[in-house]
């Protein structure tokens, strides 16, 4: 029997040729005119979508839709296909266990290439297994590595990581964003319930560690222990805080973090199937899209009829190297909104399209009174509250 090396099963200089990492992204891709990026995602759609039409999964579905093959010439014919949620996913779960007939992959495939397994955090169900050939697990490294570049990371920093390494991927992603493409030491502490707060800040000043990521509530914890342990973070030198703020529109949570932790920080957005498809630069203006990667649209969230931009609604997601599985307009339900065409370069120098914070869940919004209501808009109102710890419960 032959052993499917990891090492092995990836061509590493075509990888970064093609999905290059870093600086290398940040001063190429990342500088690309609209045109150049529009030819990118045109050739990798088709190349994908080829990929898919063998899944049996999409077959099924585009057949049942009456997709013909040859009607889809460029990503203009995207809208044409139906989009996928998370539902179909579950059901390909329930029929084909335990990983379902979307990936394209079963467990014996394990056999020939090496496979990682994932899950989604389990907030909506129980945890949907995620599968990653190294193809996959490495472009999400490079995701990260491309953020961090332009974060303002260099080779030679440290990197801590309050995130287990576990089923769920955050951890995961920086550490491999770090280790793999980025020249940066990764120290996975892991949560609180791993490393105590006190044991993490400890091992912070000891190690030197100048930059973070991880969620802001635990952070504004670590922040808040430091001060009853009377240890002045700003001795740190942190480069800056790479994390995910969620809908704070007017600045309040950047703001309090900012000022607990002496330096800059920065807004991402990922989830765990595609990875990080969006993050802040230092102008903070706007989360650019990683346009060689993704095709995002915004679809209105009573009628899944795509909206133009500026307007609020679902993210639909085609992703345009995941192979196992595809991901083709996947209605993420994640409510955002589009704040910049790409036509107006940002201050950074880059043309690509920009969203704004992540807004909510639309499948968690309520109606009251005949107004849509998100639980995460409360954030706002108990940060902005100095009486309050950050931690809230809405109870409709």
């Amino acid at each position: 029997m032959t052993v499917p090396y990891y090492y092995r099963s990836i061509d590493f200089d075509k990888l970064v040729r093609d999905y290059p990492p870093s600086r290398d992204y940040a001063e190429s891709v990342f500088l690309f005119g609209r045109k150049q990026i529009e030819e990118v995602q045109n050739r990798r759609f088709l190349e994908i979508l080829e990929w898919a039409w063998r899944n049996p999964f999409y077959q099924k579905r585009w057949q049942q839709h009456g997709v013909r093959r040859e009607a889809i010439r460029s990503k203009d014919d995207l809208t044409t296909l139906p989009m996928v949620a998370v539902e179909d996913f579950k059901d390909s779960i329930k029929t084909h266990p335990p990983f379902g007939e979307h990936p394209g992959l079963a467990r014996a495939d394990g056999a020939r290439v090496p496979i990682k397994l994932q899950s989604s955090g389990g907030t909506t169900g129980m945890p949907r297994p995620t599968l990653f050939t190294p193809l996959e697990w490495e472009i999400q490294g490079i995701q990260g590595s491309r953020a961090l570049w332009l974060q303002g990371a260099r080779p030679g920093d440290v990197m801590q990581i309050p995130s287990t390494l576990s089923t769920a991927n955050l951890g995961w992603f920086y550490y491999l964003s770090c280790l793999h493409w980025s020249g940066i030491a990764p120290v996975t502490t892991g949560s609180g319930n791993v490393t105590p707060s006190r044991r993490q800040l400890e091992v912070a000043f000891d190690w030197g560690v100048n930059l973070w990521a991880g969620f802001p509530e635990y952070l504004l914890h670590l922040a808040s222990v430091a001060q009853q342990e009377g240890l002045d973070l700003r001795r740190l030198g942190t480069r800056f805080i790479a994390t995910f703020l969620g809908p704070d529109l007017d600045g309040s949570l950047r703001k309090m973090m900012e000022g607990a932790w002496h330096c800059p920080v920065f807004d991402n957005y990922g989830t765990h199937e595609v990875g990080l498809p969006a993050f802040e630069c230092q102008e903070k203006d706007g989360l650019h899209l990683m346009e060689d990667m993704f095709i995002i649209e915004v679809a209105d969230v009573d009628t899944d009829a795509i909206l133009p931009d500026g307007e609020k609604g679902n993210l639909v997601i085609t992703s345009l190297y995941r192979h196992h599985p595809p991901l083709i307009r996947y209605n993420l339900r994640d409510y955002i909104r589009i704040v910049s065409d790409g036509q107006r370069r940002c201050g950074c120098g880059s043309y690509t399209r920009r969203m704004d914070h992540f807004l909510g869940r639309s499948d968690d919004m309520v109606k009251i009174r005949g107004t849509n209501v998100f639980p995460m808009a409360c954030v706002r109102a108990v940060t902005s509250d100095d009486r309050t710890t950050g931690e809230w419960l809405c109870v409709v």
